[in-house]
């Protein structure tokens, strides 16, 4: 069973040693100490972002952060979606050592459960950016309903999926 658990002093430490393996450092832009004092800064800055470890039968196996945003960056100046509310997954990792058990798939749902109740407000999305080159990330959020939109910024590709 997988349980998303907010960090608390009590089990930051865990969260911040979890790691990807070398071959996978490539494929995530950021860390997760980087990622939870971005949430840090954002909620400062009035924007909700949302830490949350990983957790299976008690253990801290990984580590995901979402936040709720208005999608208007420049580049998507001609789409659709510009302009709009969406709820943006900032970083999802799994450990080296919890990796090809069906945990980032279960986790990555449990999360996307977490957004439908949009608990920072009214969205019409949900959005991400994933390394164009990880067919595993591609392949997990198009069998979650994400689409490329083939907007590819530093070597990532923008997915959504409507709410």
């Amino acid at each position: 069973m997988i349980e998303l658990r907010k960090i608390t002093g009590d089990n930051i430490d865990d969260v911040i040693a979890l790691e990807v393996g070398e071959d996978q450092k490539d494929l995530i832009a950021t860390n997760n100490l980087r990622s939870f004092a971005d949430a840090h800064m954002l909620n400062t800055d009035g924007i909700p972002a949302t830490p949350f470890g990983i957790y299976a039968e008690g253990v801290a196996i990984g580590f995901l952060m979402y936040i709720y945003d208005t999608l208007d960056h420049e580049s998507f100046e001609s789409e659709v979606f510009y302009g709009k509310k969406s709820y943006f997954i900032w970083h999802i990792m799994i450990d080296k050592s919890y990796q090809g058990k069906g945990y980032g798939k279960l986790a990555f749902e449990k999360m996307l459960m977490n957004i439908d109740t949009m608990p920072d407000g009214e969205a019409e999305y949900v959005t991400l950016f994933y390394r164009t080159g990880n067919i595993k990330a591609k392949t997990l959020y198009a069998s979650c309903g994400f689409v490329d939109t083939g907007i590819i910024q530093d070597h990532s590709m923008l997915a959504i999926k409507d709410l």
